[in-house]
Protein backbone atom coordinates (compact mmCIF):
# COMPACT_ATOMS: atom_id res chain seq x y z
CA UNK A 1 0.00 0.00 0.00
CA UNK A 2 3.09 1.96 0.82
CA UNK A 3 4.60 1.28 -2.60
CA UNK A 4 1.30 2.38 -4.73
CA UNK A 5 1.03 5.75 -2.35
CA UNK A 6 4.92 6.49 -3.51
CA UNK A 7 3.90 5.86 -6.90
CA UNK A 8 1.00 7.80 -7.00
CA UNK A 9 2.52 10.75 -5.42
CA UNK A 10 6.02 10.44 -8.24
CA UNK A 11 3.59 10.23 -10.80
CA UNK A 12 1.95 13.47 -9.79
CA UNK A 13 5.35 15.25 -9.29
CA UNK A 14 5.88 14.48 -12.71
CA UNK A 15 3.30 15.56 -14.49
CA UNK A 16 3.39 18.74 -12.60
CA UNK A 17 7.04 19.11 -13.85
CA UNK A 18 5.70 18.49 -16.86
CA UNK A 19 3.31 21.23 -16.59
CA UNK A 20 5.89 23.64 -16.40
CA UNK A 21 8.92 22.12 -18.37
CA UNK A 22 6.99 22.22 -21.73
CA UNK A 23 5.67 25.93 -21.95
CA UNK A 24 9.73 26.63 -20.85
CA UNK A 25 10.76 25.24 -23.38
CA UNK A 26 8.58 25.98 -26.07
CA UNK A 27 9.43 29.49 -24.90
CA UNK A 28 13.11 29.08 -24.79
CA UNK A 29 12.42 27.38 -28.37
CA UNK A 30 11.22 30.38 -29.69
CA UNK A 31 13.51 33.23 -28.06
CA UNK A 32 16.34 31.29 -29.63
CA UNK A 33 15.01 30.80 -32.93
CA UNK A 34 14.05 34.78 -32.66
CA UNK A 35 17.86 35.58 -31.71
CA UNK A 36 19.34 33.30 -34.26
CA UNK A 37 17.33 34.61 -36.93
CA UNK A 38 17.94 38.46 -35.94
CA UNK A 39 21.40 37.88 -35.86
CA UNK A 40 21.92 36.50 -39.36
CA UNK A 41 19.57 38.21 -41.15
CA UNK A 42 20.85 41.34 -39.29
CA UNK A 43 17.94 42.86 -38.95
CA UNK A 44 17.93 46.54 -37.29
CA UNK A 45 17.20 46.75 -33.72
CA UNK A 46 14.77 49.83 -34.19
CA UNK A 47 12.93 46.91 -36.59
CA UNK A 48 13.43 44.26 -34.49
CA UNK A 49 15.19 43.88 -31.56
CA UNK A 50 16.92 40.61 -30.48
CA UNK A 51 16.05 38.92 -26.91
CA UNK A 52 19.64 39.54 -25.85
CA UNK A 53 19.22 43.55 -26.65
CA UNK A 54 15.60 43.34 -24.63
CA UNK A 55 17.19 41.64 -22.01
CA UNK A 56 20.07 43.87 -22.09
CA UNK A 57 17.84 47.32 -21.86
CA UNK A 58 15.92 46.02 -18.89
CA UNK A 59 18.87 45.58 -16.99
CA UNK A 60 20.52 49.18 -17.96
CA UNK A 61 17.74 51.48 -18.19
CA UNK A 62 16.06 49.49 -15.17
CA UNK A 63 14.96 52.63 -13.31
CA UNK A 64 13.23 54.42 -16.14
CA UNK A 65 11.20 51.64 -16.68
CA UNK A 66 10.38 50.46 -13.53
CA UNK A 67 9.72 53.94 -12.69
CA UNK A 68 7.00 54.34 -15.08
CA UNK A 69 6.51 50.46 -14.42
CA UNK A 70 4.92 51.74 -10.70
CA UNK A 71 2.82 53.87 -11.84
CA UNK A 72 1.17 51.91 -13.94
CA UNK A 73 0.81 49.46 -11.67
CA UNK A 74 -1.07 51.78 -10.05
CA UNK A 75 -3.64 52.53 -12.06
CA UNK A 76 -4.26 48.58 -12.95
CA UNK A 77 -4.79 48.09 -9.13
CA UNK A 78 -7.09 50.63 -8.09
CA UNK A 79 -8.96 50.01 -12.01
CA UNK A 80 -9.35 46.29 -11.34
CA UNK A 81 -10.62 46.94 -7.77
CA UNK A 82 -13.31 49.71 -8.71
CA UNK A 83 -14.58 47.26 -11.76
CA UNK A 84 -15.10 44.46 -9.10
CA UNK A 85 -16.77 46.45 -6.42
CA UNK A 86 -18.72 47.81 -8.73
CA UNK A 87 -19.52 44.91 -11.14
CA UNK A 88 -20.34 42.81 -8.12
CA UNK A 89 -23.00 45.51 -7.12
CA UNK A 90 -24.54 45.81 -10.04
CA UNK A 91 -24.91 41.76 -10.35
CA UNK A 92 -26.36 41.69 -6.74
CA UNK A 93 -29.09 44.51 -8.38
CA UNK A 94 -29.42 42.64 -11.62
CA UNK A 95 -30.17 39.03 -9.56
CA UNK A 96 -32.64 40.89 -6.75
CA UNK A 97 -34.32 43.25 -8.55
CA UNK A 98 -36.30 42.31 -11.61
CA UNK A 99 -36.83 46.16 -12.84
CA UNK A 100 -33.03 46.73 -12.18
CA UNK A 101 -32.42 43.70 -14.75
CA UNK A 102 -35.49 44.84 -17.01
CA UNK A 103 -34.16 48.96 -17.42
CA UNK A 104 -30.27 48.55 -16.66
CA UNK A 105 -28.61 45.07 -18.07
CA UNK A 106 -29.27 46.16 -21.69
CA UNK A 107 -27.87 49.56 -20.83
CA UNK A 108 -24.82 48.12 -19.72
CA UNK A 109 -24.48 45.60 -22.86
CA UNK A 110 -25.06 48.82 -25.09
CA UNK A 111 -22.51 50.14 -23.10
CA UNK A 112 -19.69 48.02 -24.41
CA UNK A 113 -20.83 49.27 -27.95
CA UNK A 114 -18.87 52.12 -27.47
CA UNK A 115 -15.20 51.89 -27.70
CA UNK A 116 -13.54 53.18 -24.51
CA UNK A 117 -10.63 54.64 -26.92
CA UNK A 118 -12.99 56.95 -27.66
CA UNK A 119 -14.06 58.01 -24.68
CA UNK A 120 -10.59 58.47 -22.97
CA UNK A 121 -10.15 61.98 -24.56
CA UNK A 122 -13.13 62.87 -23.04
CA UNK A 123 -12.25 61.56 -19.51
CA UNK A 124 -8.79 63.57 -20.16
CA UNK A 125 -10.70 66.83 -20.24
CA UNK A 126 -13.59 66.41 -17.64
CA UNK A 127 -10.50 65.27 -15.26
CA UNK A 128 -6.79 66.22 -16.49
CA UNK A 129 -3.50 64.79 -16.84
CA UNK A 130 -3.35 62.48 -13.62
CA UNK A 131 -4.18 58.77 -12.71
CA UNK A 132 -8.08 59.37 -12.92
CA UNK A 133 -8.84 58.96 -15.99
CA UNK A 134 -6.76 56.05 -16.58
CA UNK A 135 -8.23 54.59 -13.69
CA UNK A 136 -11.78 54.85 -15.32
CA UNK A 137 -10.78 53.52 -18.07
CA UNK A 138 -9.04 50.41 -16.50
CA UNK A 139 -12.17 49.62 -14.97
CA UNK A 140 -14.04 50.26 -18.18
CA UNK A 141 -12.23 47.93 -20.06
CA UNK A 142 -12.12 45.25 -17.38
CA UNK A 143 -15.92 46.16 -15.80
CA UNK A 144 -18.09 43.84 -18.51
CA UNK A 145 -16.74 40.36 -17.96
CA UNK A 146 -16.62 41.05 -14.37
CA UNK A 147 -20.02 41.69 -13.96
CA UNK A 148 -21.27 39.34 -16.56
CA UNK A 149 -19.57 36.37 -15.13
CA UNK A 150 -20.95 37.41 -11.99
CA UNK A 151 -24.35 37.76 -12.71
CA UNK A 152 -24.07 34.58 -14.26
CA UNK A 153 -22.39 32.92 -11.37
CA UNK A 154 -25.25 34.37 -8.68
CA UNK A 155 -27.99 33.23 -11.19
CA UNK A 156 -27.21 29.80 -11.77
CA UNK A 157 -28.59 27.86 -8.80
CA UNK A 158 -30.69 24.78 -8.83
CA UNK A 159 -34.38 25.36 -7.54
CA UNK A 160 -34.45 22.26 -4.92
CA UNK A 161 -31.54 23.71 -3.31
CA UNK A 162 -33.60 27.13 -2.71
CA UNK A 163 -36.73 25.83 -1.49
CA UNK A 164 -34.38 23.40 0.71
CA UNK A 165 -32.85 26.43 1.96
CA UNK A 166 -36.53 28.62 2.23
CA UNK A 167 -37.80 25.43 4.08
CA UNK A 168 -35.55 25.92 6.66
CA UNK A 169 -36.87 29.72 6.77
CA UNK A 170 -32.84 30.88 5.96
CA UNK A 171 -33.13 34.74 5.41
CA UNK A 172 -32.29 36.12 1.99
CA UNK A 173 -28.96 37.17 3.58
CA UNK A 174 -28.19 33.61 4.69
CA UNK A 175 -29.05 32.26 1.20
CA UNK A 176 -26.88 34.78 -0.43
CA UNK A 177 -23.97 34.08 2.09
CA UNK A 178 -24.32 30.54 2.15
CA UNK A 179 -25.35 29.37 -1.37
CA UNK A 180 -25.80 31.49 -4.18
CA UNK A 181 -22.02 32.86 -3.22
CA UNK A 182 -20.42 29.75 -2.80
CA UNK A 183 -21.73 28.00 -5.87
CA UNK A 184 -20.95 31.88 -8.03
CA UNK A 185 -17.36 31.25 -6.82
CA UNK A 186 -16.45 29.25 -10.14
CA UNK A 187 -17.64 31.80 -12.64
CA UNK A 188 -16.72 34.31 -10.48
CA UNK A 189 -13.02 33.84 -10.56
CA UNK A 190 -13.56 33.17 -14.22
CA UNK A 191 -14.30 36.55 -14.19
CA UNK A 192 -11.10 38.03 -11.68
CA UNK A 193 -9.00 35.87 -14.26
CA UNK A 194 -9.82 37.34 -17.56
CA UNK A 195 -10.15 40.68 -15.92
CA UNK A 196 -6.78 40.68 -15.13
CA UNK A 197 -5.31 40.84 -18.52
CA UNK A 198 -7.81 43.34 -19.26
CA UNK A 199 -6.82 45.70 -16.70
CA UNK A 200 -3.23 45.32 -17.92
CA UNK A 201 -4.36 46.65 -21.50
CA UNK A 202 -6.78 49.13 -20.12
CA UNK A 203 -4.14 50.93 -17.95
CA UNK A 204 -2.10 50.91 -21.30
CA UNK A 205 -4.35 52.23 -23.53
CA UNK A 206 -5.45 55.10 -21.16
CA UNK A 207 -1.74 56.09 -20.82
CA UNK A 208 -1.64 56.01 -24.85
CA UNK A 209 -4.56 58.73 -25.37
CA UNK A 210 -3.59 61.34 -22.59
CA UNK A 211 -0.80 60.99 -19.91
CA UNK A 212 2.56 62.43 -18.47
CA UNK A 213 3.47 59.16 -16.76
CA UNK A 214 3.27 55.24 -16.96
CA UNK A 215 4.86 52.26 -19.17
CA UNK A 216 2.04 53.09 -21.87
CA UNK A 217 3.29 56.66 -21.99
CA UNK A 218 7.47 55.28 -22.16
CA UNK A 219 5.81 53.41 -24.97
CA UNK A 220 4.24 56.31 -27.46
CA UNK A 221 7.26 58.34 -26.32
CA UNK A 222 10.04 55.42 -27.16
CA UNK A 223 7.77 54.22 -30.77
CA UNK A 224 7.68 58.52 -32.02
CA UNK A 225 11.95 58.05 -31.31
CA UNK A 226 12.28 54.63 -32.90
CA UNK A 227 13.59 52.88 -29.88
CA UNK A 228 12.03 49.91 -30.38
CA UNK A 229 14.43 48.03 -27.72
CA UNK A 230 13.13 50.20 -25.15
CA UNK A 231 9.25 49.51 -26.26
CA UNK A 232 9.60 45.91 -26.07
CA UNK A 233 11.46 46.16 -22.69
CA UNK A 234 8.24 47.76 -21.49
CA UNK A 235 6.17 45.40 -23.01
CA UNK A 236 8.47 42.30 -21.26
CA UNK A 237 7.51 44.02 -17.82
CA UNK A 238 3.91 44.03 -18.75
CA UNK A 239 3.67 40.32 -20.18
CA UNK A 240 5.21 39.37 -16.82
CA UNK A 241 3.73 40.98 -14.51
CA UNK A 242 -0.06 40.32 -16.66
CA UNK A 243 0.63 36.78 -15.84
CA UNK A 244 1.54 37.13 -12.36
CA UNK A 245 -1.37 39.01 -11.72
CA UNK A 246 -3.19 35.93 -13.28
CA UNK A 247 -1.38 33.45 -11.73
CA UNK A 248 -1.76 35.41 -8.10
CA UNK A 249 -5.82 35.21 -8.80
CA UNK A 250 -5.43 31.82 -9.57
CA UNK A 251 -3.70 31.07 -6.43
CA UNK A 252 -6.75 32.90 -4.43
CA UNK A 253 -9.01 30.96 -6.44
CA UNK A 254 -7.09 27.78 -5.10
CA UNK A 255 -7.53 28.69 -1.55
CA UNK A 256 -10.89 29.88 -1.74
CA UNK A 257 -12.07 26.89 -3.61
CA UNK A 258 -10.08 23.76 -1.98
CA UNK A 259 -13.26 21.34 -2.45
CA UNK A 260 -12.79 22.15 -6.53
CA UNK A 261 -9.21 21.54 -6.40
CA UNK A 262 -8.31 19.15 -3.78
CA UNK A 263 -10.73 15.92 -4.57
CA UNK A 264 -11.92 13.92 -1.46
CA UNK A 265 -10.10 10.87 -0.47
CA UNK A 266 -11.47 7.78 -0.87
CA UNK A 267 -12.96 6.21 2.53
CA UNK A 268 -10.65 3.54 3.92
CA UNK A 269 -12.39 0.90 5.64
CA UNK A 270 -12.13 0.32 9.06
Amino acid sequence: MTLISAYRAAAVSWSRVRGVAAPLLLATAILAAWEMLVRLLAVPSFVLPAPSQIATEIIFDRKIIFTQFFVTLFEIICGYALSCVIGFCLSVLVVYSAAFRRGVLPLIVASQTIPVIAIAPLLVIWFGYNSVPRIIITALVAFFPLTISFVTGLQTIEPVFLDFFRSLNASQMQIFLKLRLPAALPNIFGGLKVATTLAVIGATIGEWVGASAGLGYLMSQDTAQLNTTRVFAALVVLGVFGMAFFALVGLLERLTMPWVFKPLKKMRPR
